[in-house]
């Protein structure tokens, strides 16, 4: 049973202070109130021990692995909270409660504890820039200094939520596609180092030239059954390190100059970067970041290396005096669509507003893409597989009516 350290008025000059056992803070404070005492403070006395933990882990780095949907739902829940008129600390406490991920209850803890400590929110999440970025951090402290925390919080999740959605869309996209690839490799496997090798003896009983194409099949087999497991092991392995360095920074970039050099994948990474791009641009500018720091702090979450070190001359131009669209117009690397947005924005000053407009008219092209690339993998896969399955079977099928022929 946990236990609590307290601290209460007996009588209107004397101060105590002892431990008892309680399931929970509300017993605790009932125990308290039960002996004739007025509870000042009553805190659990698990609370220095993690705390000291907490001390450790910041010299620690936390890894990856903890998802963006985790990180989506700990804002929601927090946002509910806020708005609910419930403590920040008290907020913090139950989503360490809730949190079923052990990583993630550590840096809510670490959180906790800086902020009862006396530091400001945005502070601790400042501690763990791969799960909470610089967008996030900042748009907090933007509404810290406004004290409108439930509304920077809201927008967070509505931009979190909207990020994922995408995300989630293209994933689905390709599922079918992947499955179908899966099973057709797995369909092959099967057939040329279990089938095949078992109607080789019959084949060469034939007593005649086998077709050219069951030689060949029967050649592919006898080489895929002598290194199957070679060809499985490194499969694996190959599977296995790109699985554990999927969080690097090295994967990452070899991830993004693969889609940039991909004709389907081109269009469909730049306009889902650009619709990112956009959208935190004008979420930061809607919660009163200035222009200078909300275009610093977008450059930070683009992926792509060419547009990104054209977005960080940007923000020198800028701070030199230029205005937003002035500074980009010279940029090869954006679209001039994104450019004219822009400067339609500054001079209505709805910049905010038309960089939403922008970004929703990106996220429909990126729609349109995926249909369209889902639409032409298909037919392409199933068309590959079919070619493939079709030539191991009609290598079969050529000798079997050779010895037809022998017998009749």
């Amino acid at each position: 049973m946990p236990k609590f350290n307290y601290k209460a008025k007996k009588g209107l000059n004397e101060t105590v202070s002892g431990s008892l056992e309680a399931d929970n803070h509300d017993e605790a404070l009932n125990k308290v109130t039960a002996q004739g005492l007025f509870p000042i403070e009553v805190n659990e006395v698990a609370a220095p021990a993690a705390k000291a933990s907490g001390k450790s882990l910041r010299k620690k780095k936390i890894s990856k692995k903890i998802s963006s949907k985790e990180v989506l739902t700990f804002t929601q829940k927090m946002t509910t909270l806020v708005r609910a008129k419930v403590e920040l600390l008290a907020s913090l406490k139950i989503l360490y409660e809730q949190t079923e991920n052990a990583r993630f209850k550590e840096v809510i803890l670490e959180i906790y504890n800086l902020t009862k400590e006396g530091k400001a929110f945005s502070e601790g999440l400042m501690r763990f820039p791969r799960i909470f970025p610089p967008l996030y951090v900042s748009i907090v402290k933007a509404g810290e200094v406004s004290g409108r925390l439930d509304s920077a919080l809201e927008q967070i999740s509505d931009f979190s939520e909207r990020d994922e959605n995408l995300r989630t869309k293209i994933q689905v996209a390709l599922a079918y596609p992947t499955l179908l690839v899966f099973v057709g490799a797995g369909s092959i496997f099967i057939l040329m180092n279990f089938v095949v090798p078992k109607l080789k003896p019959i084949f060469e009983g034939i007593g005649r030239d086998l077709p050219l194409i069951t030689k060949i099949v029967l050649q592919i087999s006898e080489l895929s059954n002598k290194t199957w497991w070679i060809i499985l092991g490194a499969g694996s392995l190959v599977i296995f390190i790109l699985y554990r360095r999927k969080g690097s920074d090295f994967f990452k970039h070899f991830l993004t100059e693969f889609k940039t050099h991909m004709p389907i994948l081109k269009r469909l990474t730049k306009n889902q970067e650009m619709a990112h791009f956009s959208r935190a641009l004008a979420l930061l500018i809607k919660s009163g970041v200035p222009a200078l720091r909300s275009l610093e702090i977008a450059t930070f979450s683009v992926e792509n290396a060419k547009l990104k070190k054209g977005l960080e001359e940007a923000c020198k131009n800028v701070a030199s005096g230029q205005t937003l669209s002035r500074s980009m117009e010279t940029l090869t690397t954006l679209p001039n669509f994104f450019t004219k947005m822009v400067a339609v924005g500054e001079e209505s000053g709805r910049l905010a507003e038309v960089l939403d407009e922008t970004s929703h008219s990106y996220i429909q092209q990126v729609e349109y893409d995926i249909t369209l690339i889902t639409s032409l993998l298909e037919p392409i896969f199933i068309l590959v597989l079919g070619v493939v399955l079709g030539t191991i079977v009609l290598s079969i099928l050529l000798p079997t009516f050779q010895i037809t022929q022998v017998i009749h």
